[in-house]
C-alpha cells in the first residue's frame, strides 16, 4: 500500500487516486529571473521520481510544472539589460530545460507559463470578485483573506499568528482593506508589460497563476500539488483559499513539500547571492553523481550541499559501475544470455524491501540503502560461483530498481577494450606479481595509470579500463 505524507493532514495517507488508474500532479517550478541553481532542480527530481514510481505501479501520470515568467524581478532584470522581459524568461527557461536533461529527468507533460494563461487567470479573479471574496482598489484586485474561514489550515497557524509571525512576507499597501490581503491582479505601471482586464491594464499576481493553470490541465480536484517547503506560506496557503473560495470544493488530495537545499548551513537564495548554479556543478560533476546525491536524502528532508558530499556520491556510483562491469565479464552483456531465470532469494527479498521503502512516502534514502545491499549480495554470489542465469536475473533486478529512481542512466556494459601496448603491460605486471617482483609490478601499474588506464585485480585475473576523465 502506497502512503504519501500530506502537509495539510499532517500525516501519511494512503494514496487513492481521484480517477482510477490515473494520477494528476502539479509542481511549482521556478520564477525565471535568473539561471537555475541546484535548489531549483530538486523539484524537477522529486517530481520525476514521483512520476516514475506511479508509472511503475501502473498509473497513467500527467505531470505539470509551471514557470513564473513575469514578476517584478524579471522586469527589473530586463530593464537593467535593456531587453524585453521575454528575453530574460526564455533564456532561463532554456537553462532549466538543459539541466533537466543533464539530470536525467523526463520532461513534464505541460510547462504552463503565467503570460500564456491570462484569460484563465482573469476569469478566476472575476469569479472571486463576483462571489465577494475579492475587491478592486486603485486598479489592483485583492483577495480578502478574512472572508475565507479556512485560511491558515495548511501552515497550521491561525490568521493572527500568521500575520504576526510572517510580517516580512505580507506586503503593506494602503490600497488594501487589511494588511493580510494578497494581490490577485496588479494594475499596470508605466512602461511595464500588461494585459487587458475588467479592472484596466495589468498583470497577474503570483499566487493566482498556479490556481488557474493547475485547474486547466488537471481539473478542479486532482491528486498531488508539490513544491518546496518555503511555498507552504504564503503561496500554497493562498492557492487553497483562492481555489476553494471559487469552487466550494477541496483542491488536491496530497500537498507534497520537499526540503530546501542548503549551502554551508544557509538555504540557497538568489536574493542573498548564496547559491551554486547548475552551470558550475554540471562542469565539475557527472550527471549520475549529482542525481544520486540529490536522491540520497528523503525528499521531505533538507540537503546540505557540498563538494565533499558530491565526491562521496561519486564513490558510491563507482560501486555500481564496477558491479555492472564485473557482471558483463562474468555472464555477458545485458540483454544477452537467453531466458532470464528467477533471481536469488536474497535478491528477491531486497527487491521487496526496496519497494516497501518506496511505498512508505517514496523513501529514496532507504531505497538506495537496499540498492547498496544488492551490490554486496550480487558481488558475493559472483565470487561464490552462482549460476550465470541467476546472476543475469539478479542484474535485471538491480537495473529495474535503479530505473525507478532514474539512477545509473550512464552505467552499463562498456567497451573495455584497451590498446595492445596497455594489454601487454597488464600481462607483464601479472607475470611480475606471479614472480613476486613487486617493484616491477608497481612500475608497470604506474605506467598504465600514466597512460590513462586503471588496473583492476579480479578473481579471474588483472584487467585494465579507461580511467574517468
Amino acid at each position: 500500500m502506497l502512503r504519501i505524507y500530506d502537509t495539510l493532514a499532517g500525516k501519511k495517507k494512503e494514496f487513492v487516486p481521484v480517477q482510477e488508474g490515473k494520477v494528476g500532479m502539479y509542481f511549482c517550478g521556478m520564477t525565471v529571473q535568473a539561471e537555475p541553481h541546484v535548489g531549483h532542480m530538486r523539484v524537477a527530481l522529486v517530481s520525476d521520481v514521483f512520476r516514475r514510481y506511479f508509472r511503475y505501479k501502473g498509473y497513467d501520470v500527467t505531470l505539470v510544472i509551471n514557470f513564473t515568467d513575469i514578476d517584478d524581478k524579471i522586469i527589473e532584470k530586463a530593464e537593467a539589460e535593456g531587453v524585453d522581459y521575454t528575453v530574460i524568461a526564455e533564456r532561463n527557461i532554456d537553462k532549466f530545460m538543459e539541466f533537466l536533461q543533464f539530470l536525467g529527468a523526463e520532461e513534464a507533460d505541460h510547462y504552463p507559463r503565467a503570460t500564456g494563461h491570462i484569460t484563465e487567470i482573469v476569469e478566476l479573479v472575476k469569479t472571486l470578485v463576483d462571489k465577494g471574496f475579492a475587491y478592486e482598489s486603485g486598479g489592483d484586485v485583492y483577495f480578502e483573506v478574512r472572508k475565507f474561514p479556512g485560511y491558515g489550515k495548511l501552515s497550521k497557524r491561525n490568521l493572527d499568528d500568521l500575520i504576526a509571525g510572517a510580517s516580512e512576507r505580507v506586503d503593506i499597501d494602503d490600497k488594501k482593506r487589511n494588511p493580510e490581503d494578497f494581490c490577485l491582479w496588479k494594475g499596470a505601471k508605466e512602461g511595464e508589460p500588461s494585459w487587458e482586464s475588467p479592472w484596466g491594464q495589468g498583470r497577474p499576481g503570483w499566487h493566482i497563476e498556479c490556481s488557474a493553470m493547475s485547474v486547466k490541465y488537471l481539473g478542479d480536484h486532482f491528486d498531488i500539488h508539490g513544491g518546496g517547503t518555503e511555498l507552504i506560506f504564503p503561496h500554497h496557503e493562498n492557492e487553497i483559499a483562492q481555489h476553494e473560495a471559487a469552487t466550494g470544493r477541496p483542491y488536491v488530495n496530497h500537498w507534497v513539500h520537499h526540503g530546501l537545499v542548503n549551502l554551508v548551513g544557509e538555504k540557497m537564495s538568489k536574493s542573498t547571492g548564496h547559491f551554486k548554479t547548475m552551470e558550475e556543478i554540471s562542469r565539475r560533476f557527472p550527471a549520475d553523481v549529482v542525481r544520486f546525491y540529490l536522491l540520497s536524502t528523503h525528499y521531505r528532508s533538507e540537503i546540505e550541499f557540498s563538494d565533499e558530499r558530491l565526491s562521496e556520491a561519486g564513490v558510491a556510483i563507482e560501486r555500481f559501475e564496477n558491479l555492472f562491469r564485473a557482471l558483463a565479464r562474468s555472464v555477458g552483456p545485458e540483454g544477452e544470455g537467453g531466458t532470464v531465470d528467477t533471481p536469488s532469494p536474497a535478491v528477491s527479498d531486497l527487491r521487496d524491501k526496496f519497494l516497501g521503502a518506496m511505498d512508505d512516502d517514496l523513501n529514496t534514502a532507504q531505497a538506495i540503502g537496499y540498492l547498496f545491499e544488492l551490490v554486496r549480495t550480487v558481488n558475493s554470489e559472483m565470487e561464490s560461483g552462482a549460476d550465470h542465469a541467476v546472476l543475469r536475473a539478479d542484474r535485471k533486478v538491480v537495473r529495474e530498481l535503479s530505473d525507478i529512481l532514474g539512477l545509473l542512466q550512464h552505467t552499463g556494459d562498456v567497451d573495455e577494450s584497451v590498446p595492445a601496448e596497455i594489454a601487454n603491460m597488464v600481462q607483464e605486471r601479472s607475470d611480475a606479481r606471479d614472480a613476486k617482483n613487486w617493484g616491477l609490478a608497481d612500475e608497470l601499474r604506474a605506467a598504465i595509470e600514466e597512460a590513462g588506464y586503471v588496473v583492476e585485480d579480479t578473481e579471474t585475473g588483472s584487467v585494465a579500463r579507461k580511467a574517468k576523465s
